[in-house]
């Protein structure tokens, strides 16, 4: 594959990819690819990264920490000659066992979810699978029985049904705990919690599910 046919900021998340895995001996996160490239939205970070995984430059599973690497036959030119070269990074460590804790998500007003590294040590059917898990921070879905400091177990998922309990991210890059309708225009993102108002997304801004609930998990 030739990198010359890529837009200029893909080639730019391919290189980077590579120097952060050569320098750091394994696979960036999401939100440390974003930081090298001096992005301050995960989501276009995101756009990127699914589109080169379409293409096939690289591997990653949403929701699973450090699962980026760049697999791709790419056409170099130097003197004349034309090189082809495979450069494959995969991950030299062993996953601890449980379910990956990507960070925390608001249940209330939308935050970053930020990326944790840890792992949710748990017995679970979820465990192994390419479910993630979130901890719950607000309240706005304690009618539906998720209060705060909960772990969601999330399963990536892009096309959720109506109604579901969905990880939504939104144009600003922040993300939120909602049930999404779909509904003319748009999406209403609708919280469990009569003292507060529903998030609406009009249909040309689009919404990016990163994926529904699946499990709740309570520490006593």
């Amino acid at each position: 594959m030739d990198l010359d046919c890529l837009p200029p900021r893909q080639r730019d998340v391919i290189k980077s990819i590579v120097e952060l895995t050569e320098e750091n001996g394994y696979p960036p996160t999401l939100a440390e690819l974003a930081k090298a490239l001096g992005l301050r939205n995960r989501m276009t970070v995101h756009q990127h990264v699914a589109a080169l995984k379409k293409k096939g430059y690289v591997h990653w599973e949403p929701g699973l920490n450090r699962s980026l690497r760049v697999v791709s036959q790419m056409t170099t030119q130097t003197g004349g000659r034309t090189t082809e070269t495979t450069i494959e990074y995969e991950e030299t460590y062993t996953e601890p066992v449980g379910i990956p804790l990507a960070g925390t998500i608001a249940a209330g007003r939308p935050i970053d979810a930020i990326e944790s590294g840890e792992f949710l040590a748990m017995d679970s059917p979820y465990a192994g699978t390419d479910c993630f898990a979130l901890k719950v921070k607000g309240d706005s879905m304690i009618e539906d029985g998720i209060c705060d400091g909960d772990f969601v177990i999330i399963k990536p998922n892009p096309s959720p049904r109506n109604g579901e309990i969905v990880v939504a991210l939104l144009d600003d890059g922040t993300a939120t705990l909602k049930r999404l309708f779909k509904e003319k225009g748009g999406y209403r993102l609708q919280p469990a919690n009569s003292q507060l108002q529903p998030i609406f997304v009009d249909a040309k801004d689009g919404l990016s599910v990163q994926g529904v609930v699946v499990a709740l998990f309570r520490k006593m």
